[in-house]
This record gives C-alpha cells, structure tokens and sequence, in this order.
C-alpha cells in the first residue's frame, strides 16, 4: 500500500473512532440521566469533519477548544494524541497533550495520564531533558512508578549514563527487580569496559563482580575478564576466561578466536595453539579475525591441509562471510581439488559472499552484519546469535 492510500485510509479511520467515542459518551450521559451539551458535541463534528478533509492542524485546534467547554471528554484527547505518536506525528501529539496537562480542571488521575503521554512525546522528538523531568514527576505516582521508572532508564542507557540507570532499576519493587538482572549486570559490564579503556584495573574488576552478583550466567563477564587479564600480562589466566566463555556460551566462541590466538602467541605456546586452531568450535564472522585464524592454519598446517581443515569446518558448520568469500577464491584458484566440486560450490559461495547477515536477534529477527550486546530494535540484552 503506498503512503498515499496509507493517509486516505488512516484519517476516516481517526474520524470514525472520535464519531464514535462521541456517540457513546452521549449514550452514557443519557443513561444517567444527563443531558448531553450539544455545544461540545457540535464542535467535535466540526473537528472530525476537518480530519475527513486532512486539515488535521484545524482539527486539533477545533478539539483542543472543546476540551476548554467540556473537559469529561479529556480520554477522546489522549486517544488522539497517542495516535499521532504511533503515527510519527510528534509534534501534533504534543500540543494536544500539553494543552491537556495545562487544564487545571482535570483529576489527578488524568493529569498523571496526560504527564505520562506528554514525556512519551518528548522522548519521541529527543527532547530528553524534558522528557526526564516529566518522568520524575511520575515517579510519585503508583500508578506510573514503574512506566516512570522504565522511561529514566530508556534515556540514562540512550546517554550512556550506566550508572543512573542501574540506580533507577533499583527502586522498583523489591519483587520486581529479578525481571531486569541481566539489564542491570550488561550495565555494570559497560562500566567495566569503560574502565578497562581507560587502565583501571581494580575498578573494572569490581563492577565485573557486581555484574557477576546480578546475574551469574552472563557471557559478557568472562568476556571482560579475559581482556583485563590479557591487558595486564596474565595470558593464561585469559585463556582460562575466554575457554569459559566458550564452554558455556558455544554460540558466542568466534568473539575470542583472534584474542586466543594473540594470547598463545604471546606466551610462545605453539602447541596450544595449533591445538586450538583446529579445535575452534564456531568459524569467526568478523574479517579481520577469520584472517587471522587462516593464516594462523596456514602457518602451522601448510596451504593444502588448511584449505581443507577449513572447508571440512564449513560442511560442520555452516557458512560465514569471510568463509565463503576465502573458498570462492579458492575455488576460482582451483585450489580446492575436483573431489569438492568445484563448480557447485562456487556458484554456492557466489552467493553467500554476497550475505550481510552474521547475527540475528532471538527475540524480534532483527538482523545485523555487527555484533550487539544490545538489540537497537527491541531492547534485549544478549540476543544476538
């Protein structure tokens, strides 16, 4: 459908959901015994009829001056605004919600409500300093406590302030708090990576113990640890980081191929390198790694054994980019040999060198050639395979 008809379709669609949202309200009001105020309702017709004909900056000033006469229909102006948050339309949603919170006959109740749309808005549109404060307005509210909660959190990790997110996850409830332990610990490992850059060894170890006391199944620790043991001389130490990492999380071993083999090298271990060469349980997506481990292959396996140690991993595992791009190559070097038939499997290389997919998130599919701890798309931690 294209943008056109998506707008041609869309505002009926408003208008009949507003018509009818005024038809019962006079339903209910009649039921009570009340009688409806025509005024209002003369005006609402007004402003559907504007939406109708797409003059939607008319129809909002329409709405928002019936709001002035009648504020009993303060639930047909969120409903309205929410919609033009979904619908991208940011700045119409903000007048309505701001003119909302400015009524000084709304209930508390629907004062919190308009507040809550209103900081949504302001985060939508990046005004995050607005959007803070209006959430910590709610933070007051029980009702909004933990959707307050979770807004400062999405704009702390947006500005990178790890450490005002972990407090603010902490004040939700006691019973509440398990649900958001991997958030808290993939925090504390920011904080730790931002102290492993800057040299401060003892700093990064304890926020890699506070990870590690929120949540001991996380893969990023042994991750981290290995670099901080790596950067400071302890190779073996690493390696035993990093085996970790690859015992419990298998899916994650490409990540330290090419610290592994920086780590053998720099203790002079050549057997526990070769061993682990071909040991590797999980082909490296990264380019710079996979050359770093074939031309490691090559060196201890020679040229003809490597290709075919790497081609036998393939058949194991799957492709990979920089997999398929080496073969393909070697397949038009006719370095493979006429027993991997050689014109198949170039026309099946040709195609996956073209692949910009490496990880895919398990918990919406979004796909990525890079990996995240991260998901951009829908917010878990740790999802990408």
């Amino acid at each position: 459908m294209s943008l056109f008809e998506t707008i041609n379709w869309m505002w009926p669609a408003i208008g009949l959901a507003f018509l009818l949202g005024v038809v019962a309200t006079r339903w209910f009001f009649k039921k009570l015994g009340f009688k409806p105020r025509q005024k209002v309702n003369s005006e609402y017709f007004k402003g559907l009829n504007f939406l109708l004909n797409e003059e939607t900056d008319k129809a909002i000033e329409v709405f928002i001056k019936a709001l002035e006469v009648d504020s009993e229909t303060v639930e047909l102006h969120l409903a309205l605004g929410g919609l033009f948050r979904r619908k991208g339309q940011v700045d119409r949603a903000t007048r309505i919600h701001q003119n909302l919170v400015a009524r000084p006959t709304l209930t508390d109740e629907q004062r919190m409500q308009a507040v809550y749309e209103l900081a949504q808005d302001y985060y939508k549109a990046g005004w995050l300093d607005r959007a803070e404060n209006l959430f910590k307005e709610l933070m007051g509210s029980d009702a909004y406590r933990s959707s307050a909660i979770n807004g400062l959190c999405q704009i702390y990790q947006q500005e990178k302030e790890w450490q005002q997110a972990i407090d603010v996850l902490r004040r939700h409830k006691r019973s509440e708090r398990g649900e958001y332990a991997k958030q808290i610990a993939h925090y504390y490992c920011e904080l730790a990576e931002v102290s492993i850059n800057v040299g401060d060894s003892e700093q990064a170890r304890k926020f890699l113990s506070q990870a590690r006391s929120e949540d001991q199944t996380i893969a990023r620790v042994n991750l981290l640890r290995g670099d901080l043991n790596f950067n400071e001389g302890n190779f073996s130490k690493a390696i035993h980081c990093w085996q970790s990492l690859i015992a419990n999380h298998p899916q994650l071993a490409q990540l330290v191929v090419a610290k592994m083999i920086a780590c053998y090298r720099e203790k002079g271990d050549e057997r526990g390198l070769k061993r682990y060469l071909i040991g590797v349980s999980a082909l490296p997506k990264d380019d710079a790694a996979f050359d770093l481990w074939r031309n490691s292959l090559v060196e201890l396996l020679g040229q003809e054994q490597a290709i075919a140690h790497i081609f036998s991993q393939v058949q194991q595992q799957g492709l990979s980019g920089p997999a398929a791009s080496f073969l393909s190559d070697a397949v038009s070097e006719d370095q493979l040999g006429v027993e991997f038939r050689a014109t198949l499997l170039s026309n099946l290389l040709a195609r996956a060198k073209e692949r910009k997919i490496e990880y895919t998130c398990v918990g919406c599919g979004f796909d990525t050639r890079a990996m995240y701890w991260f998901c951009p798309n829908c917010g878990e931690w740790e999802s990408f395979r």
